[in-house]
């Protein structure tokens, strides 16, 4: 019946239903074509229903409509007749091609029984036949066809390789100089059915037809390809008697025929949408077929130079698309010889174009010169360029001046170029000598005085993966320099300025060199000293130091673990630092010193704004605040510190009890809350005196949400050293009901903002519920306590009340005071009845 491609139908006898299909308008138009052009239409018609379906299939039993149709067509092929039936060339476009598509190379192949691969077999031997009829002609969906059908690794010659061949098999009566095709010299895959199309091509007389068409001349370089394309494909199974009499007087005129060539021509088939180049693609199958007989060494040297000749022609004139074709193919070349330097299999091309001779021919033609002409927009071009660069470096064939024109061909260019050339010299740079990273350097130096902002960080950007990528590490230290004079550059914005310091960590982080962790500390010795010298590149310094840390790993659970060739540890590096340096005392004191001059300059001009004052010309108040409190964390932190009681409290003087602006006391709140955490940076041993002498001692107005968060985090940590409370599970339970910090704790329920207070009644609540073992046998008798002291509260705030009431109606204080000290204390019972009807609910 029919073949169904991905597993859909199965393989068997006919059925009814796809004998008979009603002919539709079309047929009728068919009908009426002339009677003497006996052609069947309604098998072209249930063909192209059959095949055009998503379950597509295709009839190749004996009798049905591909067969049919093939017989048809060779017989008015025959009669010169085909060309004049509408029905049998639209056969040849589209049903034809489909089918045989489908058959040779679609991935169901597989799944088809082997009596229908005999009848594909017999199918295919007809469209051999129709081949050779029509092989007088340029009929290219048929040579396509045939290309298709002669090439050794399709599905179906794949599949059906184990195959004996019938015409040349060890039983075959005929002489060599009779067989046009031997069985490869693989006994497990012969791929005899490939040999016996062959033999049927030679026998029907093809190989004469094609060395007559080619004696004919007049042939379009299309028609040439088209024509030698299905031999170069299977050239391995062609006899030599077969090339030295047909292939060979063919190969000979094939480079004259290409070298009438006219530009024009050559233009026009550059246009084509196919990936390879046409002219290379024949010289390639030429060379194939060259290479099965012996002594042809000089041919194969005349078809190689003469496929550079041409890709040089192609280069040189023509659009992208031909320059695209034209740059693959000498990266073809580049991988036949780069690659395969002692590949031998029967080509001799290794032996005459060698790496050498394609590095000279590159730079006598000036191919460098001619690719960076133009194109250099376009991504997949430079890619292509950047093949060829690699191999001239490889062959130590780069000069200085191939250099500067790669780098002249973006100076003063568009972006995309711009970016394209500098990607492509950073790629490059890996295989660049000492002198080549020093040129290219002095062509970066030359450009930067005129560059714009964009050009600067494109150019930033490039000498960083130079320098990261720098084998011998000659240029590392240069570079480093560089960036680090251009980020103390007062002209230097800060965007760049930060560019630049990102570059040299990079290139710190990247380096190839041996001492690299000395270089590491020789620069982080640098941002020290820059620290101790004063504000003005006080956060850089932090910056670079807390990066230049980071590139070391971090200790596995801050233990020393054993290593190997010297291996150090962030921890181990902070810890050099504060020894030598003491470089928390010394960031603290930046903190402070900057504070106290803040301070001063504050009162002189009120008016500063901490979001837009700058003190170094780059960065606002708020930031310098935040750097160094970030800073000191990250020391803490990583390195494993404890923060002792001195710095503590400097810092919470100089920022909240001394605050300039309230974002000072909010980051310094938030601060603490963080150095708090599950894991402490504060040393535990001074969380008392802190808390007692500095928290407690703030006026619980200034508290803010931020405030109260870090006001909860010291009063549970400091009851829990205490003994006070006690951890269970996700709770604290009370042990002992003098808490340290809960007078403080009743003054923010009743002295704060509505936000502040609600957390300060939630802790209050938490505490005098959640009791512990010592506690719970007196546990009414602290409820009793609790409640009593809430009355106490409520009844001195409502004798205040009612005195400033009084005091309204003697008139002795202004009415709108009065009214405001009423509201006040009325806030707070409102606040000590919602703790009370909380707390009491929780009680029972």
């Amino acid at each position: 019946m029919t073949i169904v491609t991905r597993g859909q139908g199965f393989l068997g006898e006919p059925c009814d239903n796809t004998q008979n299909i009603p002919a539709t308008s079309t047929a009728n138009e068919l009908q009426n074509e002339s009677t003497e052009l006996d052609f069947p239409h309604d098998k072209l018609l249930s063909l192209d229903e059959k095949i055009s379906n998503v379950r597509w299939v295709v009839p190749v039993l004996p009798d049905q409509e591909l067969e049919c149709l093939l017989n048809a067509s060779v017989d008015l092929a025959k009669k010169g007749l085909d060309t004049q039936s509408e029905a049998c060339q639209r056969f040849f476009r589209e049903g034809l091609t489909i089918s045989f598509t489908k058959i040779l190379t679609d991935d169901a192949v597989s799944s088809w029984k082997s009596n229908i691969h005999l009848c594909i077999f017999q199918n295919c031997l007809k469209l051999v036949e129709l081949c050779v009829v029509k092989l007088k002609q340029d009929w290219f969906p048929l040579l396509d066809l045939l290309a298709m059908l002669f090439n050794p690794n399709n599905k179906f010659h794949t599949f059906n390789a184990s195959r004996a061949s019938e015409t040349a098999g060890s039983n075959t009566s005929l002489s060599e100089e009779e067989l046009f095709a031997r069985p490869s010299n693989d006994i497990r895959n012969p791929r005899g059915w490939l040999v016996d199309l062959i033999n049927k091509f030679g026998e029907l007389g093809g190989f004469q037809l094609l060395l007559e068409r080619f004696q004919s001349g007049n042939l379009s370089v299309s028609v040439v390809f088209a024509l030698i394309r299905p031999f170069g494909l299977s050239y391995e199974f062609l006899t030599p008697h077969t090339i030295n009499k047909y292939i060979l007087p063919v190969l000979d005129m094939i480079p004259n025929i290409l070298e009438k060539l006219t530009d024009d021509e050559l233009k026009r088939e550059a246009k084509s949408e196919t990936k390879s180049d046409i002219v290379s693609a024949i010289i390639k199958s030429s060379k194939n077929l060259a290479s099965r007989v012996p002594n042809q060494e000089e041919l194969i040297r005349v078809l190689e130079s003469f496929r550079l000749k041409m890709i040089l022609r192609q280069l040189q004139i023509s659009s992208f698309n031909g320059k695209m074709n034209a740059l693959n193919e000498i990266n073809k070349v580049i991988s036949s010889v780069a690659y395969y330097p002692n590949r031998h299999h029967g080509m001799e091309e290794e032996e005459y174009l060698t790496p050498e001779r394609m590095a000279k021919w590159l730079k006598e033609n000036q191919v460098l010169e001619i690719v960076l002409r133009d194109s250099l927009h376009q991504p997949q071009y430079v890619e292509k360029l950047e093949k060829i660069l690699r191999f001239v470096i490889k062959e130590h064939a780069l000069t200085l001046s191939d250099l500067d024109a790669i780098w002249s061909a973006q100076v003063g260019k568009h972006e995309a170029i711009v970016k394209n050339v500098h990607d492509l010299l950073a790629k490059l740079a890996w295989d660049f000598s000492p002198e080549q990273l020093d040129h290219l350097f002095e062509c970066f130096q030359s450009s930067w005085t005129s560059a714009s902002k964009r050009q600067r960080e494109r150019l930033l950007e490039l000498i960083r993966r130079l320098a990261e990528d720098d084998k011998e590490g000659v240029m590392a230290h240069k570079v480093l320099t560089l960036f680090w004079n251009l980020a103390h550059s007062e002209e230097v914005p800060t965007e760049i300025m930060d560019q630049a310091l990102a570059a040299h960590v990079k290139i710190l982080d990247y380096s190839c060199s041996q001492e690299r962790d000395a270089q590491k500390t020789v620069w982080l010795d640098k941002c020290v000293d820059e620290l101790k010298q004063g504000d003005s590149w006080a956060l850089p310094a932090l910056k670079q130091i807390r990066e230049i840390s980071c590139l070391y790993e971090p200790n596995v659970n801050g233990i020393h673990t054993q290593r190997t060739n010297h291996t150090f540890y962030r921890q181990e590096v902070i810890e050099r630092l504060q020894t030598q340096h003491s470089l928390v005392i010394l960031v603290t004191n930046s903190l402070t010193n900057y504070m106290e001059r803040l301070r001063v300059l504050a009162k002189e001009h009120p008016e500063i704004n901490p979001e837009t004052y700058l003190p170094d010309g780059r960065y606002n108040h708020n930031l310098q605040v935040q750097e160094r409190l970030n800073f000191l964390r990250f020391l803490l932190r990583d390195g494993q510190l404890w923060l002792c009681a001195e710095q503590a409290k400097q810092i919470w003087n100089c920022l909240t009890e001394n605050a300039v602006f309230p974002s000072d006391r909010e980051a310094c709140f938030r601060w603490f809350s963080k150095l708090m955490g599950e894991e402490p940076d504060l040393d535990p041993g001074i969380n008392k005196d802190f808390f007692e002498n500095n928290i407690l001692q703030l006026d619980p107005v200034l508290l803010t949400e931020s405030g109260i968060k870090c006001f909860e985090r010291f009063f549970k940590a400091v009851n829990v050293k205490e003994d006070k409370l006690k951890p269970k599970r996700r709770v604290l339970l009370t042990e002992d009901p003098d808490l340290i910090g809960l007078d403080y704790l009743w003054k923010v329920v009743t002295l704060c903002t509505d936000e502040v207070a609600a957390r300060a009644i939630e802790l209050l609540r938490e505490v005098t519920t959640n009791l512990g073992p010592s506690l719970q046998a007196t546990q009414l008798e602290f409820h009793e306590q609790f409640i009593t002291e809430c009355f106490n509260r409520l009844r001195a705030y409502y004798d205040t009340v009612m005195a400033l009431q009084q005091s309204s109606v003697d008139k002795e204080f202004e009415t709108k005071q009065i009214h405001n000290r009423i509201k006040s204390e009325a806030v707070k019972m409102c606040r000590v009845l919602y703790l009370m009807s909380l707390s009491i609910f929780f009680f029972f």
